[in-house]
């Protein structure tokens, strides 16, 4: 088994903030390029990977275009790409994961996360303009169930998506599977906080009954005693919580999931300061102690800038599509993109044909009855 540190999500798939923009910046740019030729609608899409170890210093020419928000342009902005990427996501625990609509469909929350993660890595190199988000959102459920050793039979999918009214047939999700294989380098292996705040629950419920660990337990009661397991599960609970809103945003693309689980443990630490039967821990004293060799300055600021993202989660900051959408700004998104995307428009010629085609055959059929 592949250890987290040599892994190709550290190594590749790990961005600054303004390297994320510059990724969905660059596939916004070439999906308007291809849009704009006459003749891209008679030719599949290439599948673009360039996000993977990103270095914005080999795009010169993304520095030296025009802006992308153009007023009255018909193509979608890179904001509105991402809002839609967001919302799928956000789709994909209630296709396969914990709240899945199909029986059949309900897995753990970590496949849902490898799905996420698959998904988001696809759309930092490739747009929604160029590749449907929804077909594309099918098909990373069905990549991660292998991936994660939980199969499902493609079947389940396509009637998960007719149960959420967004019907995918097994026609679209197939070629959209080996699509994202390409545009994400066929790099699948993905690792997610889930079993950081396990690991550090159990290391928190060894560590707190030594000697130096008491001195970080406070009971607001007063009533000073060991800790058990129960005490450390409210924690727990509320961290997985958390990380449940993590799995679909942006941060597991900007931190490790070690980094993310024992923030997340720090947040919902600070979340049962105000219940009085639940011990308050000291987590940046046991960090120091459990971590004496590191730079604790360093170490602490990083675990406060990623608090400070989490809490705004539930604000539906950082592409956390779980809170506080505008469904009303979406729809108006989808509209533009109906308008402008490259993918569907062969069904959208076929429809017409079939349509100016009935049209004709019930002139035929006026025209022999007054005959």
């Amino acid at each position: 088994m592949c250890e987290p540190k040599e892994s190709s999500q550290l190594k590749s798939w790990i961005f600054t903030p303004e390297n994320l923009e510059l990724c969905r910046a660059r596939a916004n740019r070439v999906a308007r390029k291809l849009l704009s030729d006459p003749a891209a609608n008679n030719t599949p899409p290439p599948v673009q990977c360039f996000a993977r170890d990103f270095d914005a210093s080999k795009y010169p020419e993304d520095q030296e275009e025009g802006p992308l928000e153009l007023k009255g342009s018909p193509f979608l902005n890179p904001e509105e790409e991402a809002l839609i990427v967001n919302f799928y996501v956000s789709k994909l625990p209630t296709l396969m994961g914990p709240q899945a609509q199909v029986s059949r469909l309900r897995r753990e929350s970590k496949i849902p996360a490898t799905a996420a993660m698959l998904l988001r890595r696809f759309f930092l190199s490739n747009s929604v303009m160029m590749f449907d988000p929804k077909a594309i959102m099918v098909a990373s459920a069905f990549l991660a169930s292998k991936v994660e050793d939980a199969m499902t039979d493609i079947r389940y999918l396509e009637e998960g998506t007719q149960r959420m009214n967004a019907p995918v047939t097994q026609a679209e999700i197939l070629p959209a599977e080996i699509d994202l294989l390409s545009g994400i380098n066929f790099e699948l292996l993905c690792f997610h906080p889930y079993k950081a705040v396990l690991a550090i629950t159990e290391d928190l419920r060894t560590y707190l009954k030594s000697e130096q660990g008491k001195s970080l337990v406070h009971f607001s009661d007063g009533n000073q005693r060991p800790i058990t397991g129960h005490d450390l599960k409210p924690m727990h609970d509320a961290a997985q919580l958390i990380v449940n809103d993590v799995i679909v945003s942006d941060i597991p693309m900007l931190y490790t999931p070690a980094q993310i689980g024992l923030a997340s443990m720090v947040v919902a630490n600070e979340e049962q300061q105000s219940k009085p039967d639940i011990p308050q821990i000291d987590l940046k004293g046991y960090l120091a102690q459990r971590f004496e060799e590191a730079d604790q300055k360093s170490m602490t600021q990083l675990l406060d800038n990623i608090c400070v993202m989490l809490r705004g989660l539930k604000d539906g900051k950082y592409g956390c599509g779980n809170h506080k959408v505008d469904m009303q700004v979406l729809k108006g998104i989808h509209k533009k993109l109906k308008k402008c995307r490259l993918w569907g428009a062969k069904e959208k010629k076929k429809k017409r044909k079939k349509d100016a085609a009935a049209e004709g055959s019930e002139s035929d059929k006026k025209r022999t009855k007054t005959s």
